[in-house]
Formats: C-alpha cells, sequence, structure tokens
C-alpha cells in the first residue's frame, strides 16, 4: 500500500525544499544590509497634527502632488492644501474648502447598497428556511407524551 520509493522521493523533495529556503534566507542575511526590507520599504503614515480644534492630516493628490488637510472642528469646516513649486519657489494653494456641518447629517450620500437593503438581507438571513421545522429538543426530567398514551 505504502510505496518506500515514493515515500522516498517525496522526503527528498521536502530536504531539498528547505534547504534552497535556507540558502535564500542566508542570501538575505549576508547582504549586510544593503537590501531594503519590506517595512523599511513602506511609507510610514504621517501622524494627525493638531490640537484647540484645529488638525492637519497629511495627503497625497496625485503621484507627485502632496499636501495636507486642515480640518476646523470648531467652525466645522475642512480644507484641502497642495504643495507646487520647487525648493527655488514653494507655494502652499489652497484647492478646497467646505463647511461640513450638514455634510455630517447626511445618513445615506453616495453610499451602496441601501442600508434598508442591508437591513432587509440581514432579517432574511435570520428566518428560518421554509419548509425546515426546527428542532425542538425535549427537557430530559419530562417523559415522552408519546409514550404515556400506550
Amino acid at each position: 500500500m505504502n510505496n518506500p520509493e515514493r515515500n522516498r522521493s517525496l522526503v527528498f523533495a521536502l530536504y531539498l525544499n528547505a534547504a534552497i529556503f535556507f540558502a535564500i534566507l542566508l542570501v538575505l542575511i549576508s547582504r549586510n544590509g544593503s537590501s531594503v526590507s519590506m517595512a523599511q520599504a513602506a511609507p510610514a503614515v504621517a501622524p494627525i497634527a493638531g490640537g484647540d480644534g484645529i488638525y492637519v492630516m497629511p495627503a497625497q493628490y496625485l503621484q507627485n502632488v502632496w499636501g495636507c488637510y486642515v480640518l476646523n472642528t470648531q467652525k466645522q469646516t475642512l480644507s484641502a492644501y497642495a504643495f507646487y513649486g520647487n525648493s527655488n519657489h514653494p507655494e502652499l494653494r489652497l484647492i478646497a474648502s467646505r463647511g461640513i456641518e450638514w455634510d455630517r447629517q447626511l445618513t445615506n450620500f453616495n453610499t451602496g447598497p441601501d442600508p434598508e437593503d442591508i437591513k432587509k438581507m440581514v432579517q432574511l438571513g435570520q428566518q428560518p428556511l421554509r419548509g425546515v421545522r426546527p428542532q425542538t429538543t425535549q427537557p430530559a426530567d419530562k417523559p415522552d407524551q408519546q409514550n404515556d398514551n400506550k
């Protein structure tokens, strides 16, 4: 039933696979820091800065266009700024600004699926299937009523 030749081939393939992974690990370790780990390669997310009702969040609008959002919680406004220019002539431009007082009161704008549809799907999923009776269990301390009739 067990083919010893097949098992030997499988064991050899597994050892070969482990040896290749070990060789790759040695190459990566021996580079002396010339390689960049995935954690170092990923751009760090800049934290939100602010206080006293004004918060600044970094933003990337296009591949080479950076800027920030400024949120004023006291005046309920959101503004977007973009940095253009170069080191000789830097320029920060206001590209959008709006009051968000009324925006925050919207509950279902530009979303899909509609929350009412989701509610209906959840309620439908909670209903028992038609034609399938839910199984009821009788407590062990009560005798079976069918047996009492006999």
